[in-house]
């Protein structure tokens, strides 16, 4: 289970977060909803580390995280989470098949040969197996968003956050990434999908909306 207390986090003396609490468990679909530029990928890094926060508690398998230290909470990222960005933070001068494997040079967990195996097994399933060798500047939005989502796949993480994942995708895509979020909760990971996207409840086992500094559990 990963689990958050008491979190607060400011800017400029501004609240964002106020004392919010936060848990997702294995096996378990999770939304983040509320209007845009509430907080939603602000509390993503925050999970994924990438933002510190001024007070709370960090848990994970019933061990507290200290998230606000960069070197543990590095460690923790590359063994533990997979990150679907919202900009897919892609490299236009790399091929496909080059930017999916790009984590696996920061991890000792892969090596380059398997990893490169896994890439071509997810890009056949999501018909990307053409689009390989071919550079990123070159390939549409919303292959640009398949690639993303493979990259974020490639280190088997045990945490998988989507920020607004459906974006850019067809109807075929759409339903190509609800089954591969359902496959993963078969596999009992974490899925915790930041969304404005509606259609995307009808996976979804638990939702947290935003709202006025706090995250209120969804009935």
């Amino acid at each position: 289970m990963l689990k958050l207390e008491k979190i607060c986090k400011k800017y400029d003396n501004k609240n964002i977060f106020r004392k919010v609490n936060f848990r997702a468990s294995t096996g378990e679909i999770v939304l983040l909803t509320g209007e845009s530029g509430i907080g939603k990928t602000t509390f993503l890094e925050i999970i994924a580390g990438l933002r510190k926060i001024d007070s709370g508690k960090y848990y994970y398998d019933n061990q507290e995280i200290l998230c606000n230290d960069d070197d543990i909470m590095s460690g923790f990222r590359n063994k533990n989470i997979g990150y679907i960005l919202q900009d897919f933070a892609l490299v236009d001068d790399y091929t496909v098949l080059e930017n999916i494997i790009l984590p696996v040079l920061y991890s000792r967990f892969f090596s380059k040969e398997e990893a490169i195996l896994r890439a071509k097994s997810f890009a056949l399933k999501f018909y990307l197996e053409k689009e390989l060798d071919k550079k990123v500047r070159f390939i549409s939005g919303g292959q640009k968003q398949r690639v993303a989502i493979i990259r974020s796949l490639i280190l088997n993480p045990e945490i998988i956050l989507a920020d607004e994942p459906t974006t850019n995708l067809d109807k075929n895509n759409f339903r190509l990434v609800l089954e591969m979020f359902q496959e993963l909760k078969k596999q009992e990971k974490i899925i915790i999908i930041a969304t404005h996207d509606d259609r995307i409840k009808k996976i979804a086992d638990r939702s947290y909306k935003i709202v006025n500094q706090e995250i209120i559990e969804s009935p």
